[in-house]
């Protein structure tokens, strides 16, 4: 390279003594005549002629190898020698006339070239220090945590590197060793100060760069393009977010720094404002018919309970006839053993379970008619009595014991009510033929009357609202025939009927109100998804859950953006009064209103704000106006997220990459620049 050098600015006659041309054969001294001339090289100007690529190619080549620190004379020095003995041994000539003829080439080619060259060789000297810099940083002085530690070893490596290289291609210079090894010091002291510099630089130019393009393609102003990517970042938005939120989502309501620049947009008078609150306001409106027509399309239309339950009772009474025609082949009752029984428990029992047992036992009585009692009295015979042997008075005692139980609280009481009926209703069974039938329509009807009924209660918190493997249980057995019942039971249908009466209730009582909406239909644990599961499936009941928790997500965004541009609008008319100095909703009043979240609610706030109103006061209407088409957007804006997504992650070069980058463009490429 020093050859290289001098060689600049001489005469072609210099430049052939210099590269050892004999001045009669004008071929390299000690080749003969006969010889090939060097390729390229013009003996009467000393200057490289043919390719000039192909001489720029080698010169670059060449120069990258050479260029790397220590080892590259050598590399560069066995591919020399390599080429030589390859063509010495296909061209039959001698390997030291190959030899010189092809270190005169180069060195012609690097007069010629010489700042290509210097080029090549630092970037040699950075691409064989980023190796070495990645396999052990911290003798770089890269990830030490110690200052004095790391700039140690940053001046250490520089040295040795810089000295070792200078020493190998001076031939052990001791002068020229120092030298170099003091150059490199100081460039390792300079590497961990500039280097990040220069890194943070690169990175922001790279980062400016893209959001250029990015604005550039939305066709939106650049510091609005900004403000809203940086909103993005913050509120770590995912690819795909705008679209789970249906057609009616937003780019607001994805993240509160999103939903704050929106509220301070609506509080900066202007087109932004309006286009703003248009879109909150339009949306809010649409929210009633929004849940009533999506639950509807999810679940069916509401039905009444009442209408259910009067049906089923005249279809109870439509099976009198039925229990005419089983009767009528009936024969005597002997109820006998059931008196006796309910005589014994009459013994033992006490309090409300024994009246209930004597009122049971009383119905077994045979009551005489005013006509049998008015003849006996006639006639002197004694009136009618004993105990009744008629089938159809019996199975009107077993609905008198129905009756009793509906009405019953105690657990004795019940449990004494429900034997004595099943001592009654197994005499029917065994006197009246065709009765279990028809009582196995009866049982359907009543069961399904107690299924709308209990359908109503699956999304309450009471105690009485049944857990979710109960109900799923109800609903397995309850589709299940009952007795003599033919074919599936409609209990299930009941219950999810009764469920949807009560989803319709809750929608007409809160549907100004999306947070208690949400909050009762949902609930705070995971039961009541469990539990309309259970009735109407999982697709459906997770259609229902993600319908509340969107307006529930679109009401808290009204509210945010309206309650900052309310905000912002009495704060802006106390300044008006008393002359600005009134400090307006700083972070120690959003501490005082609301703990720590209202503080960093309200520095969030504040600080979008302070970017809002920057570019109002720079005149630069259409930019607020651009973010406020942006942040209303519906999910067709889901491409201008995604472009908002890249532009708030940077470009992909990494500081860090950069730095190690320019600490080895410091300390090789710097070596190189300093070599003689």
């Amino acid at each position: 390279m020093a050859l290289a050098q001098r060689m600049q600015g001489m005469s072609p006659e210099e430049k052939r003594a210099v590269v050892g041309i004999d001045p009669t054969t004008l071929q390299p001294a000690g080749v003969p005549a006969y010889a090939p001339e060097v390729p390229g090289y013009n003996a009467l100007t000393g200057d490289i002629e043919g390719d000039d690529a192909v001489s720029k190619i080698r010169t670059a080549s060449g120069g990258v190898l050479e260029g790397i620190p220590i080892v590259g004379p050598m590399i560069r020095g066995g591919v020399d020698h390599a080429a030589a003995a390859t063509i010495a041994a296909m061209n039959g000539e001698s390997y030291d006339d190959v030899m010189k003829r092809i270190q005169a080439g180069t060195v012609a080619e690097k007069t010629m070239n010489p700042k290509l060259d210097k080029g090549a060789q630092i970037t040699g000297a950075v691409a064989g220090t980023i190796p070495a810099m990645a396999t052990a940083p911290e003798v770089f002085g890269i990830n030490v945590a110690s200052k004095p530690l790391s700039y140690a070893a940053s001046i250490g490596s520089g040295a040795v590197i810089n000295g070792a290289d200078a020493a190998v291609r001076s031939g052990g210079d001791v002068g020229e060793t120092i030298r170099s090894g003091a150059i490199g010091g100081g460039l390792g002291l300079a590497a961990p100060i500039l280097a990040p510099l220069i890194g943070k630089g690169v990175k922001a130019i790279a980062d400016n760069v893209q959001l250029s393009s990015i604005a550039k393609a939305l066709g939106l102003d650049k510091s609005a393009t900004k403000v809203l990517a940086d909103a993005v970042r913050q509120d770590a938005v995912e690819h795909g977010a705008l679209s789970q939120l249906g057609e009616n989502g937003m780019l607001m309501d994805l993240g509160p720094n999103l939903r704050h620049t929106a509220g301070a947009i609506a509080a900066t008078p202007g087109e932004g404002k309006a286009i703003v609150r248009g879109a909150i306001g339009a949306r809010d409106a649409d929210a009633n018919w929004r849940i009533r027509s999506s639950i509807n399309e999810t679940l069916g239309e509401a039905p009444t309970p009442s209408r259910i339950i009067d049906r089923a009772n005249r279809n109870q009474q439509y099976l009198q006839p039925e229990y005419r025609e089983a009767l009528r082949e009936a024969a005597p009752v002997d109820v006998a053993p059931i008196a006796h029984y309910l005589d014994a428990e009459t013994q033992t029992l006490r309090g409300d379970a024994q009246r209930g047992i004597q009122r049971v036992r009383s119905m077994l009585d045979y009551v005489p008619t005013p006509q049998e009692i008015e003849q006996a009295r006639a006639t002197g015979q004694p009136v009618p009595g004993g105990l009744i042997t008629d089938a159809e008075t019996l199975l009107n005692a077993r609905h008198a014991v129905d009756d009793l139980l509906e009405n019953v609280k105690g657990t004795n009481e019940r449990n004494a009510l429900t034997t004595a009926r099943q001592a009654i209703d197994d005499e029917l069974s065994s006197t009246v033929p065709g009765i279990k039938e028809v009582d196995a329509k009866y049982a359907e009807l009543a069961g399904q009357k107690e299924a709308v009924q209990r359908g109503q209660t699956v999304l309450s918190s009471g105690r009485e609202a049944p857990r979710p493997d109960e109900l799923a249980a109800e609903v397995r057995q309850g589709a299940l025939p009952q007795g003599l019942q033919v074919g599936p039971s409609a209990v299930p249908l009941r219950l999810r009927e009764g469920a949807r009466a009560e989803i319709e209730r809750i929608v007409g009582t809160k549907a100004n109100d999306r947070v208690a909406l949400q909050q009762i239909i949902k609930g705070e644990g995971d039961w009541n998804r469990a539990r309309l599961s259970a009735l109407f499936g999982d697709d459906k009941a997770k259609a229902i859950i993600d319908l509340l928790d969107r307006e529930r997500l679109f009401n808290d965004t009204s509210n945010i953006v309206t309650r900052n541009s309310e905000t912002a609008a009495r704060i802006a008319a106390r300044d008006a009064i008393d002359g600005g100095n009134s400090g307006g909703f700083g972070v120690r009043e959003g501490f005082i209103a609301g703990g720590a979240r209202g503080a960093a609610r309200a520095a969030g706030t504040r600080a979008v704000e302070r970017v809002v109103d920057a570019l109002r006061n720079g005149g630069n209407e259409k930019a607020i106006s651009d973010m406020a088409r942006s942040l209303t957007g519906g999910p067709q804006q889901s491409a201008v997220l995604d472009a908002l997504m890249r532009a708030g992650q940077g470009s992909r070069l990494q500081q860090s990459q950069i730095d190690r980058v320019a600490r080895a463009l410091l300390l090789g490429g710097g070596n190189v620049a300093n070599r003689p």
